[in-house]
């Protein structure tokens, strides 16, 4: 693809989808819908690229945030990416996106099911492979006569091991430009810090190089004849029986060791499946299958609604209610209560229960079941943020207080509860401004990569004209993130004469950050 349709191609990605799934999706966007700031990045970002260096990208280093992944102590360490940095490092992958797809198992053979490249209106990914469709293949494979079992593995910790160097090997064998493969690798190289190893989790572009990573992979087991299919690092092997299976595990195990890979040894399971009639997920996947067949427009890729802990959550369906409107919350409250570590399900099936019999009372309890199981903090405060209204007042002010007294009084939670909880105490039904201020005031540079945005982000609607001066005196030692949102902060609460002459300097003093410089003085 030449650089300039892909450059193209990365800011109408990042308008659709935005920067990442994983963090909100900042207000910097929406300067992307301006013609003329689009001409403007991608004759600057072409140039760049084919500048040929490191130098010539002028890319930021990157910071992370560890986030809920899949038991009480397991986290994934995604990244923040500047917002120009992030379509810079998308438009470099996607001029390689065409010929990586070319090499990839052919669609029709339906072995790999993961992000397959066919950008439509925005969308990069192919809507007809994903997970539901990954699922459905698997249910149907297990009730064929002749798969007697079933075997399910992983990558462990697939992102961060993935070997930037064999990364770069792989793209130059599919005689792809070397000067700009060479570059990518500097790049990844450089947000590794030299170290190797590891893509930044959250980006799409990170997505089409982690399955460049199983290319070779994927075309060893078809090799030796392994019947598999696999979503990104999620494998399932399809065998007539235990010996056949065993060969094809042990196969892939020691294919991936020569790229520096490892299964991992406690999610595998080898299962005998001789006996199934329907698979009991099957009524789910379909509805899935069909909701995205119904959709006009590819389906966004969102992360956190799976998992054993869900970082967001989904509205329940009509079977779900009717499953759990007769299950008593407060029994299995009690369940939870009465275990000293609480168990994912049991949190899952409380909230399921509650929410199927309109209890909204029973959100008080969310501040201490966020005590017995951190991690569901985030899942349990997206619950409040999209209720708020329906929540008695009385009520709010109680979760409000209790989840605000975690801010003030614990001065070591996780970015990632600090976060949660500021989100909470921006949104309009559960406003602390107090408790914000007073956090912002004593924020520590090491306090994280992404809390001083969140807080400006939070605060936005809620200070008066003299906080506003107070948060514009912090500029000086802000990170960009950080600057761009008090800049909108003075923006939208001053005057102009007020403002006017403070953006103007600060507008030359940051003149390298464009959209910065965008948001102050729109391109015409």
């Amino acid at each position: 693809m030449k650089p300039e349709k892909a450059v193209k191609l990365a800011i109408e990605n990042v308008l659709k989808e935005g920067l990442t799934d994983i963090f909100p999706r900042p207000f910097e966007i929406d300067l992307l819908k301006n013609s003329k700031f689009q001409k403007k990045l991608i004759q600057y970002i072409v140039k760049s690229i084919r500048g040929g260096t490191l130098e010539s990208l002028e890319v930021k280093p990157i910071e992370h945030v560890l986030l809920p992944k899949g038991g009480p102590f397991d986290f994934r360490r995604c990244a923040l990416i500047d917002p120009l940095d992030t379509i810079k490092f998308l438009s470099l992958v996607l001029i390689f996106a065409d010929e990586i797809e070319k090499a990839r198992p052919k669609k029709s053979r339906k072995i790999v099911f993961s992000y397959r490249f066919k950008p439509s209106n925005g969308f990069l990914f192919d809507n007809k492979y994903n997970i539901s469709s990954f699922r459905k293949h698997v249910s149907e494979k297990i009730k064929q006569k002749k798969i007697r079992i079933l075997v399910k593995c992983d990558i462990a910790n697939f992102y961060d091991r993935i070997n930037l160097h064999r990364l770069e090997s792989i793209l130059l064998s599919l005689n792809l430009d070397e000067k700009l493969v060479r570059l990518l690798n500097e790049l990844l190289l450089f947000w590794a810090n030299r170290d190797s190893y590891s893509l930044p989790v959250g980006s799409n572009a990170s997505r089409i190089l982690a399955e460049t990573a199983l290319i070779e992979v994927d075309n060893y087991l078809l090799s030796i004849g392994a019947k598999f299919c696999r979503f990104v690092d999620d494998f399932r092997f399809f065998a007539p029986n235990a010996h056949i299976a065993h060969y094809w595990l042990t196969q892939l195990i020691e294919r991936l060791w020569l790229e520096g890979l490892t299964i991992n040894q406690r999610k595998t399971k080898i299962e005998d499946v001789s006996e199934i009639v329907q698979d009991s997920d099957e009524e789910a996947i379909n509805r899935n299958v069909k909701n995205i067949k119904n959709k006009k427009e590819p389906v966004k890729i969102i992360a956190g609604y799976g998992g054993v802990i869900p970082t967001k959550f989904r509205e329940l369906s009509e079977s779900e209610i009717e499953k759990f409107k007769d299950k008593s919350p407060d029994e299995i409250y009690k369940k939870i209560r009465s275990k000293k570590l609480a168990e994912p399900e049991d949190i899952k099936e409380f909230i399921k229960a509650t929410l199927s019999r309109k209890k909204y009372d029973y959100f008080t309890k969310f501040p201490e079941l966020s005590e017995l199981f951190p991690q569901f903090t985030p899942y349990l405060i997206d619950i409040l943020v999209k209720y708020g209204e329906k929540i008695p007042k009385n009520k709010r002010d109680l979760i409000r207080e209790a989840f605000a007294n975690k801010l003030k009084d614990n001065q070591r939670l996780p970015e990632y509860l600090v976060i949660a909880i500021v989100r909470l105490l921006g949104n309009d039904f559960f406003q602390d401004k107090d408790t914000l201020l007073q956090v912002f005031r004593g924020l520590r540079r090491n306090a994280g990569a992404y809390v001083g945005r969140a807080l400006l982000e939070a605060l936005e609607n809620q200070v008066s004209r003299n906080e506003v001066l107070e948060i514009r005196q912090y500029f000086s030692r802000a990170d960009s993130w950080e600057k761009r949102q008090i800049i909108k902060i003075v923006d939208v609460h001053l005057s102009k004469d007020e403002k006017r002459p403070w953006l103007k300097n600060v507008r030359i003093q940051e003149s390298k950050d464009l959209f910065l410089s965008e948001y102050i003085k729109p391109s015409k």
